[in-house]
């Protein structure tokens, strides 16, 4: 790559970085502190972490790595980032995993077949021995990025070009099974554009974050991102985050951080855990953007975090609600002409027949908010059972092209077809990406109501999973913000289905006798709003409902923890048919699972 080639022209990772190498040598790239205080931080150069990923991509290429599939398995921090350059520097493809979470490694590992690892000395041995319980330590062979042994020098420059494959991202497994996403260099410099695109952000900014370095949006948003712009930028571990989440906004503030993006829940928890002798510290007036995406973006956490940390110094024009996915590298729309966060108010009962009628705000409407123009490519707003294009005033399923949109699905054929190669049936144009996301268009911006997979459909109505799970919250100071569940099942076939809601609560909050006249609060709001009557209310207790890696709520299997009576309630209401009801639907879904599993062994023979 010339020296005097600007990051936007460079066409791989590993020439992105050593530009940067050479332009910003001893500037600081990236300081990590656990819990973002400062203490026992450590700290790259962009000369020094191309120094590292030199050396490391030296030790696989002599151990056989360059072209193979190598799982990063660092711990959040310093040596992640060493890991996954050191991958792209050998020629590899990086396959980031979190290293403890053993549901998520048992569906990886085997996935994506690597023979090699890239680990920390410290880890090491209790990764091998959760690998060894899943049956998955199978003849890998290890590399340390901590090893003082290894030597840059010893470093052979791959020849490599955009349409090498950089990276397997996993999916967060929200909705289904994590799936692997093959990503090329193009993709991802394509869309750290779009990212810089959408912000305006330069050399000169600051970044903070506690996103987990092996979810699409804290590797990408908040690491290579950061390498394009030629940023600093300070990280903290996601569990310090979880556990305290104020530590979050003191980074910010100590640092004079601009620039941070995280999903809803963050902003909710910040609120939730605010104090007065904390807001006291804080100086968030260096923010200049302030992402909010990878979860549905809802206009009151806007305006909560807006008026509890306007104290501080926050702006509100700060905000900016985005919308991406791994299928489309990250971003896909952000960035707005709107000073603030557009919200639109549409009628609720309209939106049960996929229909947008904007009205005033009030008891009748939904209040959504605009995630942004589309960057980088071309979104198409589709009816998902006809394929064909909605008209304005209609929600249909986004669908997506462009140069950001993935190569498909790591050794899944049959899905990747189906999701990346859709057309438009009646002009044939396409591929497109499908997002299974619902929404529409509006004034240029991207608005999202909820996903095709979790949408709740009882006597023809259309219901927003999202929308029931915000409105129960609001019932009561002890229901846990974003950690609820909405879903229905059907009791046996032609039969209609029942609307389910297991939702946590704060019982340090509330006395437990007052927990039964929750529930009945609970089954009210739904009543009075969606004209629905509930057939279960579950309460469960604080940080007990599945999530993903990246903290989503997996509806999918809250539904299935249900069905099999796996949840443990603090407090309850159903129906008096609910024992018939879930044990038909258990049967159902049993029989349904047997039934897909003789027609894949068959398919496979066939």
């Amino acid at each position: 790559m010339p020296k005097h080639a600007r990051p936007d022209q460079a066409t791989t990772l590993m020439a992105m970085l050593r530009r940067r190498a050479h332009t910003h040598g001893e500037k600081l790239a990236f300081s990590f502190s656990y819990n973002g205080d400062g203490n026992e931080t450590s700290q790259l150069t962009y000369a020094e972490l191309d120094s590292r990923a030199r050396a490391v991509a030296a030790a696989l290429q002599r151990g056989g790595g360059a072209g193979q599939r190598v799982l990063v398995l660092c711990r959040p921090g310093l040596d992640h980032i060493v890991g996954f350059f050191g991958c792209v520097y050998a020629g590899a493809v990086a396959v980031p995993v979190h290293e403890r979470l053993a549901p998520r490694l048992s569906t990886v590992v085997p996935n994506a077949r690597a023979r090699f690892v890239l680990g920390i000395g410290e880890t090491r041995d209790g990764i091998e021995s959760a690998l060894e319980a899943l049956g998955e330590a199978r003849d890998l062979q290890w590399f340390l990025t901590d090893d003082a042994t290894m030597d840059p020098a010893d470093w052979i420059e791959p020849d490599l070009d955009s349409d090498a494959i950089a990276m397997v991202q996993y999916t967060s497994g929200s909705t289904t099974v994590p799936k692997g996403v093959v990503l090329t260099h193009q993709n991802l410099l394509r869309n750290v554009e779009a990212i810089r695109q959408s912000w305006g952000g330069d050399e000169t900014d600051i970044g903070c974050f506690w996103l987990p370095q092996h979810h699409d949006m804290g590797l990408i948003g908040g690491v290579l991102a950061m390498i394009y712009l030629g940023c600093t930028t300070y990280l903290m571990s996601p569990t310090a985050f979880i556990k305290r989440p104020m530590r979050w906004l003191e980074a910010i503030s100590r640092h004079r951080a601009t620039y941070t993006v995280a999903p809803n829940f963050a902003y909710d928890l910040c609120v939730a855990n605010n104090a007065p002798e904390q807001l006291a510290t804080l100086n968030l007036s260096s923010l200049r953007r302030v992402m909010n995406g990878a979860e549905p973006v809802h206009a009151d956490s806007l305006d909560a975090f807006a008026e509890a940390f306007a104290p501080a110094g926050f702006r509100p024009d700060a905000f900016s609600a985005v919308y991406g996915l791994a299928e489309a590298t990250l971003m896909v729309s952000g960035g707005s002409d709107s000073t603030r966060p557009r919200v639109a108010h549409v009628d609720r009962a309209a939106l049960t027949v996929d229909r947008v009628v904007e009205t005033a705000k009030g008891d009748g409407s939904v209040a959504l908010v605009g995630c942004g123009r589309p960057r980088a490519g071309l979104v198409a707003i589709v009816d998902p059972m006809t394929h064909r294009r909605c008209a304005a005033d209609e929600v249909g399923e986004i669908w997506f092209a462009g140069p950001a949109v993935a190569q498909g699905y790591w050794e899944r054929p049959e899905e990747t077809e189906h999701v990346f190669a859709a057309t438009i049936a009646d002009t044939s144009e396409g591929p497109f990406l499908r997002t299974g996301d619902l929404g529409f268009l509006r004034g240029g911006e991207l608005f999202i109501t909820g996903r095709c997979k979790d949408l709740i459909v009882i006597r023809g109505g259309n219901h927003y999973p999202n929308d029931i799970e915000r409105t129960v919250q609001q019932c009561h100071p002890a229901l846990v913000h974003g950690r609820g569940a909405a879903f229905a099942f059907t009791p046996g076939l032609r039969q209609v289905e029942r609307l389910v809601v297991v939702q946590e609560v704060d019982r340090d909050r509330i006395a437990t006798g007052d927990l039964t006249a929750v529930i009945g609060e609970i089954r009210q709001a739904i009543t009075d709003v969606y004209g629905l009557m509930a057939h279960s209310v579950l309460l469960v207790d604080r940080v007990t409902m599945p999530t993903t890696s990246s903290g989503k709520i997996q509806r999918g299997r809250c539904r299935h923890q249900f069905i099999n009576g796996e949840l443990n309630p603090v407090a309850r209401w159903q129906k008096s048919t609910a024992a018939e009801d879930i044990a038909r639907a258990r049967q159902l879904e049993n029989a349904t699972a047997a039934v897909e599993l003789v027609t894949q062994v068959m398919s496979h023979q066939a």
